[in-house]
């Protein structure tokens, strides 16, 4: 019970120390109304980041396991001749974060990638999808409560129907039978997202060691997050984190080379991965 919320301390210890630095910081980026002229639009395209409590290293592919797989966070890179403006971020942190960055790009090509491809080739497409629809299910209190905060109400009592449908009907969850026969939709709400759409701005950008790209808001909303996540009440702790990495093994073999592909094209993969993450939250919060 002490190790379960250590990392829920660490955020909150972690935000406290630097929330004054990140405020000022923000305050300066806001006022002087800075926008960038990307002129790689393919990079924004790669950068398309995943939202729950997953690793955040790597980015959406084509091959989403989920039937009502998420919009891109940007309509329309397809008029390369119009500049893209990309909203700005503080980033008071940057050595920290560089750091941060460095480590999880280490972490994922000595560790998360070799394992994920090689459990990618012994595992059958269906169970590697029926994993991630199981562990997506779970998240139904997180996906709930934030559209109940929102004034969602219509999709909450969705989230409500979907959750009895596939855990019932759907093993558990390992078959979507309310997305894929109902045509039912799930909004996958967070607390970050919840923040922001109470007008409560990014703060200042945080790479979190394993979790990735972040921001003061986010790594706030992750942790009000923990507390509705079923998976942080499992017991011994040391089960919980074992299904969390695995369930994160599982979801990166979904998004193998995304990753890549982000290096590739960007002149600065951490540049490319903070504006990527700031408008894809952003995008999301509009949704």
């Amino acid at each position: 019970m002490k190790n379960k919320f250590c990392f829920t301390i660490f955020l909150i210890v972690f935000g406290v120390i630097v929330f004054s630095t990140g405020v000022d910081a923000q305050d300066q980026f806001s006022n002087s109304g800075i926008l960038i002229e990307m002129e790689y639009p393919e990079v924004l395209m790669a950068a398309n980041i995943q939202t729950q409590p997953k690793n955040m290293m790597v980015a959406e592919n084509t091959e989403d396991p989920d039937a009502e797989e998420d919009e891109d966070f940007v309509d329309d890179f397809s008029d390369s001749d119009t500049p893209l403006e990309v909203d700005q971020i503080a980033d008071p942190l940057y050595y920290f974060n560089y750091a941060m960055y460095s480590i999880n790009d280490f972490l994922y090509f000595a560790a998360l990638k070799p394992i994920a491809t090689g459990y990618k080739y012994i595992t059958p497409d269906f169970l590697r999808k029926g994993v991630y629809n199981f562990f997506h299910n779970l998240l139904f209190p997180v996906r709930f409560v934030n559209n109940i905060l929102q004034g969602e109400i219509s999709d909450a009592g969705s989230e409500v129907g979907i959750f009895a449908v596939n855990t019932t009907f759907g093993v558990l969850g390992l078959i979507q039978v309310a997305q894929n026969h109902f045509d039912m939709k799930t909004t996958d709400e967070d607390l970050g997202q919840t923040l922001g759409s109470y007008t409560i701005g990014n703060g200042f950008y945080l790479v979190l060691p394993i979790l990735g790209p972040s921001s003061l808001r986010d790594a706030l909303g992750l942790v009000g997050d923990s507390f509705l996540t079923p998976l942080n009440y499992v017991e011994p702790w040391e089960l919980s984190l074992g299904l969390k990495v695995y369930d994160s093994i599982n979801d990166t073999t979904f998004r193998l080379g995304d990753y890549e592909a982000l290096k590739a094209a960007a002149i600065d993969p951490y540049v490319a991965l903070r504006d990527g993450y700031v408008q894809y939250r952003k995008q999301k919060i509009k949704e």
